[in-house]
């Protein structure tokens, strides 16, 4: 094993119960402990843009990788399938909690509290897996995000949801919601990897006991993948070079979310607990982010939180059964 940065303090693996050993041979992915108790596998799958009918087999090689976590949100318009294909891997035998899934609200639902709730509650209906692990607000969209936030803690209180998190907020904005909510956020998520280090939000959101976790950490088979530093430390370690931007993202403490519709590729992309960052080949990768690429990521931050259409148009989300599929 290469590195010092095997170990991340703050994440565990699954308590001795849950150390089971896969059909493969393989061990489920460690976990971070939440504040309200529950654990969270620190890789998660992610649904977005995968097309409804590839979701069930992307599930199905997730779960069959060791992946227990998936990330969903209404934006991404596939949590029908999403839910049957989890269903049916816990109709084999296999339990719900097992199992830890994420939705969110969009932009869209934002315009009023009462839009958001009903979103979020449409989203546990069509996942139909019981009460959800993590609902969020998608984006922090100026003058919307506080009371939607609030109006979503009744989801908590009620038992539909086991707890909330953010999408994409900046310390400024978590500030200004933590003046009225009354739930603690549990994660936030927002875009990080090699070539975009957010290291100020990594910072401080981990000073505040939430957990961060990453998406986009390979921009998508974007540059970073392609870039000489990842290229080499990759090359030296017998990786791929998207295995070295997972582990870069673990090895600041972060969970990570990925997305791919290869089952060799999610295998790929989950094995990346055997080898470990060294400090300066991690200062090598921190370095790659430019002045240049942090005010473009800032223009597209700035765009995306106020307001962007949905798959189903501008307005409030529809009931699936009340369009065609």
């Amino acid at each position: 094993m290469r590195g010092k940065n095997l170990h991340v303090p703050r994440f565990r693996c699954l308590g001795a119960a849950f150390l089971l050993m896969l059909g493969t041979g393989k061990v489920l992915v460690p976990t971070v402990p939440l504040k309200n108790g529950a654990e969270m596998q620190r890789l998660a799958l992610g649904l977005y843009n995968v097309p409804r009918d590839q979701v069930k087999a992307v599930v199905d090689a997730g779960l069959a990788a060791g992946l227990r976590h998936f990330d969903s949100a209404s934006f991404y318009n596939n949590e029908v399938e999403c839910g049957e294909a989890l269903k049916s891997w816990m109709a084999s035998g296999h339990d719900r909690s097992e199992i830890f899934v994420t939705t969110k609200v969009w932009t869209t639902d934002l315009v009023d509290p009462e839009s958001a709730c009903r979103s979020a509650e449409i989203s546990i209906e069509e996942l139909d897996i019981g009460p959800v692990d993590l609902v969020m607000v998608h984006w922090p969209m100026p003058s919307k995000h506080v009371e939607a936030y609030v109006a979503l803690e009744k989801l908590v209180r009620s038992g539909k949801a086991k707890g909330l998190g953010i999408s994409n907020y900046s310390p400024a904005d978590y500030e200004e919601l933590m003046k009225v909510a009354t739930i603690e956020p549990l994660v936030n998520t927002f875009e990080n990897n090699p070539l975009l280090y957010r290291k100020e939000w990594c910072d401080y959101f981990q000073e505040k006991g939430l957990i961060v976790q990453a998406y986009k950490p390979l921009q998508r088979g974007g540059p970073v993948l392609e870039s000489p530093a990842v290229m080499d430390i990759a090359k030296k370690a017998g990786k791929t070079p998207a295995q070295v931007c997972l582990r870069w993202n673990l090895d600041k403490g972060n969970a990570v979310v990925f997305k791919s519709l290869t089952p060799a590729r999610i295998q790929e992309n989950v094995d990346v607990f055997d080898f470990g960052l060294s400090a300066e080949e991690l200062a090598q990768l921190d370095a790659l982010t430019t002045p240049e690429v942090m005010e473009e990521a800032q223009r597209h931050w700035e765009k995306r939180r106020c307001g962007t259409p949905a798959p189903w148009g501008e307005g409030k989300r529809p009931r699936r059964q009340e369009i065609s599929s």
